[in-house]
């Protein structure tokens, strides 16, 4: 179905993406201030690609080629916002989810063997973001690492079920995502880096080292998501984003803040390790 057959009140003028109206209204691009108000999804989805492999696949690549392969974040970031700007477009222009959109245009046997698939995704993903919360309980509070998860499991439950935590839970995953930054920035620092002349020459250099392939596209898998722009097109709804969105900087803005602060905590692991190892005298 075409774009004005799905909003029969959009018009677009004779050049591309001039005079753009939705609902009989203009579209005018928002202000950076009016963007910060505006985004929220993608630092949620910040969170939830943030994981143990995110982090042990980062450290990976640091420990064992340093800068050669910063790189990498070059086609992370392309990806991410594709991935993510694709999968809210696919929501604002079908007005359903993605999986809901699967199932109206391809019928319940897609639907199934997408919700399917996404499911075990998340659920695997999100079973080893609980056992790192309890470990994390386990040395903050002393307490068994399998209590932690549950309690764990407990919130998480309670924020499903309960109504109006959006804000809430967004303002939280805030605060706790800028702090990750700034305490992984921090650790980088504290340990010798970073070297901006070394990481210019590995961001311009395009090589891939010996035996790298398989902890490369594991790097790349974990930091640019296709079920987090899935998951996106729901906390849209919970954002309460509406078509205009799509037009005035919103979902893009949105997209790449998320795609940013991944690729910071991310690059910053790396790196780190990388001189961790070698103070420990473990490099040649």
């Amino acid at each position: 179905m075409s774009l004005y057959g799905e909003f029969p009140n959009l018009y677009m003028g004779d050049t591309a993406m001039a005079n753009i109206m939705v609902d009989g209204k203009p579209v005018r691009k928002l202000s950076f201030w009016e963007l910060l108000k505006k985004v929220g999804p993608g630092i949620i989805l910040t969170g939830v690609v943030i994981g143990p492999g995110n982090i042990t696949i980062s450290a990976m690549l640091g420990a064992n080629y340093g800068y050669s392969m910063i790189w990498l974040i070059l086609p992370i970031i392309f990806m991410g916002i594709a991935f993510m700007m694709t999968a809210y477009r696919i929501g604002m222009l079908t007005g359903m989810p993605i999986i809901h959109a699967i199932r109206h245009y391809y019928g319940n046997w897609a639907a199934i063997i997408a919700g399917i698939a996404t499911f075990l995704a998340c659920f695997f993903f999100t079973l080893g973001n609980i056992t790192g919360t309890g470990a994390g309980m386990q040395l903050i509070f002393n307490i068994n690492w399998k209590i932690g998860a549950l309690i764990m499991l407990v919130i998480l439950m309670y924020c499903y079920f309960s109504k109006g935590v959006y804000n809430k839970v967004e303002k939280g995953i805030l605060i706790c995502i800028v702090a990750m930054i700034i305490a992984f920035f921090a650790t980088l620092v504290s340990v010798g880096g970073p070297d901006w002349g070394e990481f210019g020459y590995g961001l311009s250099h395009w090589t891939v080292a010996a035996g790298s392939l398989a902890t490369a596209l594991g790097y790349i898998s974990t930091n640019a998501s296709v079920t987090a722009g899935v998951y996106g097109t729901y906390l849209g709804l919970e954002k309460k984003w509406k078509k205009e969105d799509l037009f005035n900087g919103t979902m893009f803005a949105d997209s790449l803040v998320h795609i940013i602060s991944v690729v910071l905590i991310s690059v910053c692991n790396c790196i780190s390790r990388r001189y961790c190892i070698t103070s420990a005298g473990l490099r040649n």
